[in-house]
Parts: C-alpha cells; structure tokens; sequence
C-alpha cells in the first residue's frame, strides 16, 4: 500500500508528492503549456507599455521602479489588457490581488478570461491523462498519455459542466446572500470597524467552506472516474460523496495538509517574488520557479488523494506495479496485478 498504515494522511501526502517528484516530464510540460498562454498576453501588454514610454526619461525611471504619475496616465487611457497593469500585480501583490478577485467575486477582464478560458479547456482535456500517470504512480508513454487524456475528455467535459454550474450558482447566489444581505443584517447597529471585520470575516470562511466541500466532492469524483474508470459522472459523483461522508475527518486533514503547504509556498513567494527594480531575466528565472512550484501544488493536491482513496480501498488492489500493456485502465491494471 502507498500509504502509511500508521498515518494515511501524512504517508498519503508524502507518497504524492513523490508521486509528482518523479514525473518531471509532466511537470515540465504543463510549466511549457502555462508560458505558451500567457506569453502572447505578455508580449501584447509589453508593446502596450512600450509604445507609450517609448524612449523618454520616464521610461528609464520605470525600468528601475513604479513611476505612480506615468501609471496613473497610463490606466487613463489603457483598453483591454492594458487596465491589467497596476501596482497591485507587480510580485507578491498580484497573488494577492488574485486571491483578493475571487474572495469578493469581481469579474475578469475580458482578455483575461478568454486566455483563462483556453487554459482551462486544455488542463481539462489533459486530466484524465495526468490523473491516469498518478494513479499508475510510474512513466507511460505520450501515445499511452494522450490516449488516457482523449478516453476521459468525455466523462471529464460532462463533470465539468457540473461544476461550472455549481460554482456559478455559489458564486451568484450564495457569496452575495453571505456578503451582502447577512453581513448587512449584522453589522447594521454595529458601531466598531472591528467587529464589522469579525463578522465578514467570518462569513468569507463560511463561504470558503461551501467552495472547499465542493472542491472536495469534485476532486474525488475525478478520481473516481479515473482509477475505477467509471463511465458514469453522476455515479461517480455519488462515489465521491460516499467516499467523504464514510472518512470526512481524514479526508479534510489531508486537503488540510496541502493547504498547508499552499500556504507555507505563498510565504516564501512573499519574501522572494521580484520587484520593479530587480533585473529582467532574474524576475523571469524566480517566477518560473514559483510557477513549477505552483504545478506541483496541483498535482501533489490530486496525486495526494489519489494516493489516499487507493490506500482507503486496498481491497481493490489500486496499487501501481511494473509496466503493463496500454491500453488498460489503471483499473483494469490492478486487477492483472492481483493475478500475477
């Protein structure tokens, strides 16, 4: 089993991570596949600022830090993209500023969303593959990977579609109810800034709880699908429910655990993440290095679980073993494993 039988969800989480350590060319690839989305975006935002500094001594001074005067003429008549570059996604701030988007449900900026659109499209198409190569917890092939991303599109395209609508109905309805009528309702006769801030406080945590529990369910039903390769989303839905209702305290502490080291990887970004002033390839080689990092948080999230339901369900035999002939299922893989 890859899970240790004294701790499952600290062996779970090691045991996925190594799982993602020892895939580099996966890890490689999807660090190639997030530059080819963002570097016509960069590249387009980059004329944007030089054709309006040109070469001036305002654009010797913002190579070297943030000139607040030319920025705010620069938004003045910025379109599209342009309305992007502000103070706040120069290093640390724009992890922030993201994180701060989502917590108050503003809209992306249209290009944004576009990119961030074709971004998704392609992690969705390649999660069956990449779930497969964890599961197996050994190197396939591409024609072996590429099969796997095309056999789940299918089954991964109609999850999705169940996902887009629950994160949409959550985002809708519920984070206004929460932030608007309910925060209105008890901060009314409140005279302090301090408890207003308790209480909105405490209803992002409520709010994140619903993303976390939905997060959670859809996690596992992609493992599900995967790992036992079911046909059926709704039934896999159902699995994963199943699954998390029999053991939610093990299963929160592991996404627990990857949160935890989220949170110790948003650190050291705060100590290292480049500013205005830094050179150029320097700031390139440290954002890289955080986004390879950023991957492996991804994948570490899934491999983790993935790593855990097989641990949960040994009796299955889902363990990993020397190569077999594609194309069988990490099921049915399992299964010639119990008989040889």
């Amino acid at each position: 089993m890859a899970s240790s039988a004294k701790s499952p969800i600290l062996g779970s989480f090691l045991e996925g991570w190594r799982r993602v350590i020892a895939a580099p060319a996966l890890s490689a690839s999807l660090l190639v596949l997030t530059l080819a989305i963002a570097l016509p975006l960069g590249r387009a935002l980059g004329g944007m600022l030089q054709e309006s500094l040109g070469s001036s001594l305002v654009a010797e001074k913002a190579a070297w830090n943030w000139d607040a005067s030319w920025a705010a003429e620069f938004a003045a008549q910025a379109q599209g993209l342009g309305k992007t570059f502000t103070h706040e996604i120069i290093g640390f701030g724009g992890t922030l500023k993201i994180l701060s988007g989502i917590a108050d449900n503003q809209p992306l900026n249209t290009t944004l969303a576009g990119a961030v659109a074709a971004y998704s499209v392609l992690w969705l198409f390649l999660t069956g593959g990449i779930l497969d190569r964890l599961a197996r917890g050994r190197a396939v092939r591409a024609a072996g990977f590429f099969a796997a991303c095309g056999g789940y599109f299918g089954r991964m395209l109609r999850l999705f579609v169940v996902m887009g609508a629950t994160y949409w109905a959550l985002f809708k309805w519920l984070h206004p109810f929460l932030l608007t009528r309910v925060y209105d309702h008890y901060t009314r006769d409140v005279t302090s800034e301090r408890d207003g801030l308790i209480v909105r406080v405490l209803l992002y945590l409520a709010f994140g709880l619903a993303l976390f529990v939905a997060n959670l369910i859809f996690d596992y039903a992609k493992v599900r699908l995967v790992v036992e390769d079911r046909r059926s989303v709704i039934g896999a839905l159902g699995a994963s429910m199943r699954f998390l209702r029999r053991r939610p305290l093990r299963a929160f502490g592991l996404y627990l655990l990857n949160g935890v080291a989220f949170l110790m990887v948003l650190r050291v970004w705060l100590g290292a993440a480049p500013q205005a002033w830094d050179s150029v390839a320097w700031a390139f080689l440290v954002t890289q290095v955080y986004l390879l990092v950023r991957i492996w948080l991804r994948l570490a999230f899934l491999s983790s679980e993935i790593v855990f339901f097989q641990g949960e369900l040994a009796h299955a035999g889902y363990t990993a073993r020397p190569p077999h002939v594609w194309p069988n299922s990490a099921a049915a893989e399992a299964i010639e494993n119990l008989r040889t």
